[in-house]
């Protein structure tokens, strides 16, 4: 679509625009301007940000330089005017273009004037970006490419207009990935943008908090009343998890509400600009107390669990409200529902954890999943009162453990924003892919940035200009691999999808026409800065030709799914050599294609795995033991001999794989391998395959250059993360999968 066709059509849907017949805005001429930026003498928070960043993009796109001035120096008729000024504050506004929305602002001609002035500072900061978004064109695409168009004569065809964001909460998890502030969110991740600015500010822990509210290290001793009741007893912990908190029990309301005093402190009242929220939300597992009195209130309510959240939310809420008059308590339908009797107060903030299957709109008439949520928001916004509602969104997953699987969720994000939107949601915290060079993430950044400050946009004129400006002369081509992605295998069902196997679906024709594709536009980029956006575009089609290959390619053995396995519950299986056990035939049997704790062994800590095993005559070949996944540290031994360690975290490491090369070989006959896994919480344990691997058998060419290209464009990328990761940036990369690519590559190069 043609850049002012579609500014014109923006124009035309937006709500708050009003429209005033004037002249144009002559801001330059032959790269020259009259105009100078004028501001409050004395600027608050993004008032200054708001002058600067206007005077550069200005003279970037003009040539001339646009001076800033004090309102205390002598008006002219040829001003930009940012904020509450001298010449006009926001009270002298008309009363049509005036809203009382934090963050609304008006943009005012006057004559040849243009008076930019928001309810906040930051509204104001946000006015101005939004001028040069509209009138001018402008677009923030990433942190290294924005789109300025070239124009020394610069004239803008404008009337008066007003627009209050919708969506109050706008942050997308990793924010320094892409745009914030130019793309008007007002958060990243769960940090707002500092306390001149504001925005929606979490105080304190911003999730998952009962274990912090009231520590059971602190008080589960001394009141184990305090804490869940499960199959008939107080736990502090159960199936390797913290458990929840008693709420019906006065003193959980007493010592938590005093823990959220301590995190609010006393300055919270002197800074309106600022939304202050604290998070009530239970921890992150199922182990809700059945006591007695809980199980009565929840059934009072009509629920299995939430009647005792919501009573216990909204009483530190009343609390809250009286003492400090303007902090909202957020809580999470995370494992509890919104209860038939009990309603959240004003100032409570539910929070859902609820996507649409984002491969189809929120509203299609015959997807059942979308259809029964779409009908779940409606219900909820009809129940809510004056309470507010936001939405934590999973815009990273697609039933896969990889940020570079490819995930047909594009089409239809800025639609099923809108519709939450209409549905009542008024903030978003959309967890995204956590790092740079992830599957499509620069476009899926930049939709969502949008869609969560306008919802009304059309997310296919956006995508399409997105990649025409971002990746030149081979963005049809990107718009074509989008469309062969979205249209031929975005809407399968994935029968034979696995946690094993999470991308069944793309099979070698998917490989081969989408290689293709990106080939051909990497081909058309006419720079180098070009041709590696477009490369990086093509990291998760080489990455899925290197998963299905690193275990098969010169395979030699495939170890069996079920081997031996003991728990060691004192961990001292190492210092008694169990190892180098002549039998394990008094072992138990355990699978290695899924974790032991999802196999009815709730113990957590360490376990041994071990097996007895034949190989042929490799001839001498140099070996390698293949990990699929091992979800916990782990100690590898052959024939009673340690001979590699995987010790990375598994918070980085439970879904990556590993070689673990043999330093002597193998010689044939009958040998035993033994796994020491440890792990002391969550799920643990061995759960993908593991093969004996023959490194003399050389790759193909087309492996050969997925691998060596996978390196340089990912580093080039700055992939910091392969997954939803915990260990730290580049553990899963610089550590973890180069390296493991790095071996792959020695494939064929000795013997």
């Amino acid at each position: 679509m043609n850049r002012t066709l579609l500014v014109v059509a923006l124009l035309s849907i937006l709500p708050g625009l009003r429209a005033h017949a004037a002249p144009p805005l002559v801001l330059a001429e032959n790269g020259q301007t009259r105009y100078r930026i004028v501001l409050p003498k004395d600027p608050r928070g993004g008032e200054k940000m708001a002058a600067d960043a206007l005077a550069d993009i200005l003279h970037r796109m003009t040539g001339a330089t646009f001076p800033i001035q004090a309102d205390d120096e002598p008006p002219s008729d040829f001003e930009i005017v940012l904020g509450n000024t001298s010449r006009k504050s926001l009270d002298q506004i008309p009363a049509e273009l005036r809203t009382d929305n934090p963050e609304a602002f008006a943009l005012l001609r006057e004559d040849a004037k243009l008076l930019i002035l928001g309810n906040l500072p930051r509204a104001t900061l946000f006015g101005m970006y939004d001028f040069l978004d509209l009138e001018l064109g402008v677009r923030f695409l990433t942190p290294e490419a924005t789109h300025i168009p070239k124009k020394p004569d610069l004239k803008v065809e404008m009337a008066s207009r007003s627009y209050a964001p919708p969506i109050e909460r706008r942050t997308i998890w990793e924010g320094g990935l892409g745009v914030v502030i130019p793309n008007r969110l007002n958060g990243a991740s769960f940090v707002h943008l500092g306390d001149e600015l504001g925005g929606v500010k979490w105080v304190g822990r911003p999730t998952h908090t009962f274990g912090v509210l009231v520590p059971a290290e602190k008080h589960f001793d001394e009141h184990p009343e305090y804490f869940s009741m499960v199959k008939g007893k107080r736990r502090k912990t159960y199936d390797g998890l913290d458990t929840q908190l008693c709420l019906t029990n006065p003193g959980v309301l007493e010592v938590a509400t005093q823990t959220l005093r301590g995190w609010l402190g006393p300055d919270v009242k002197s800074k309106p600009q600022i939304k202050h929220v604290v998070s009530v939300t239970v921890n992150d597992n199922p182990w809700l107390c059945k006591c007695g009195p809980c199980v009565a209130v929840n059934k009072e309510e009509g629920v299995k669990e939430g009647g005792t959240k919501m009573r216990f939310v909204n009483a530190i809420a009343k609390t809250l409200d009286e003492e400090y008059g303007n902090v909202s308590v957020e809580t999470m339908l995370y494992h509890t529902e919104l209860p038939k009797k009990a309603r959240p107060r004003s100032n409570v903030i539910i929070q859902m954890v609820a996507d649409p299957d984002w491969r189809y709109a929120l509203d299609a008439p015959n997807h059942e999943r979308n259809r029964k949520l779409l009908t779940h928001f409606r219900d909820i916004k009809s129940r809510l009162g004056d309470a507010g509602l936001y939405n934590w969104i999973k815009l990273g997953t697609y039933g896969s453990t990889s940020y570079l699987d490819p995930r047909p969720n594009l089409r239809h994000l800025v639609r099923n924003i809108r519709i939450m939107s209409e549905c009542g949601v008024r903030g978003f915290f959309c967890q995204t892919i956590q790092t740079r060079g992830g599957e499509m993430q620069d476009l899926r950044y930049y939709l969502t940035a949008r869609s969560l400050w306008r919802p009304t946009i059309d997310g296919r004129a956006a995508m399409e200009e997105f990649c025409h400006l971002y990746y030149g002369a081979a963005g049809e081509d990107i718009l074509r691999y989008i469309d062969f992605h979205h249209d031929e295998y975005g809407q399968k069902d994935q029968p034979e999808s696995t946690p094993q196997n999470p991308n069944a679906s793309y099979d070698r024709r998917f490989l081969e026409k989408a290689d293709e594709i990106l080939a051909t536009a990497e081909a058309k980029s006419g720079t180098d800065e070009t041709r590696h956006r477009v490369a990086t575009c093509r990291l998760p089609i080489w990455k899925l030709r290197l998963d299905r290959a690193v275990g098969e390619v010169g395979l030699v053995h495939s170890f069996p799914d079920v081997w031996s396995f003991r728990i060691d519950p004192e961990d001292r299986g190492v210092t008694e050599k169990w190892h180098q056990a002549e039998s394990f035939e008094d072992w138990d049997r355990m699978r290695i294609d899924k974790h032991w704790t999802m196999q009815g062994e709730e113990h957590r800590g360490a376990a041994w795995y071990a097996l007895r095993f034949m190989t042929g005559d490799t001839q001498g070949a140099p070996l390698s033991l293949w990990f699929g996944s091992i979800d916990g540290d782990a100690d590898i031994f052959v024939d009673g001999e340690k001979i590699g360690e995987q010790k990375l975290s598994a918070s980085s490491m439970w879904c990556l794989g590993f070689y673990i090369p043999l330093p002597e070989g193998l010689a044939p006959g009958e040998h035993t391998i033994a796994i020491r896994v440890f792990k002391p919480n969550y799920n643990a344990g061995i759960w993908r395959a593991i093969s004996l691997i023959d490194m003399s058998v050389p790759l193909s060419p087309t492996l050969r250059t997925a691998g060596e290209r996978f390196l340089e464009t990912a580093r080039a990328a700055d992939l910091a993360m392969i997954s939803e990761s915990y260990g730290g940036r580049y553990t899963q990369t610089k550590k973890a999968y180069y390296p493991m690519v790095e071996h792959f590559l020695t494939h064929g190069k000795t013997k």
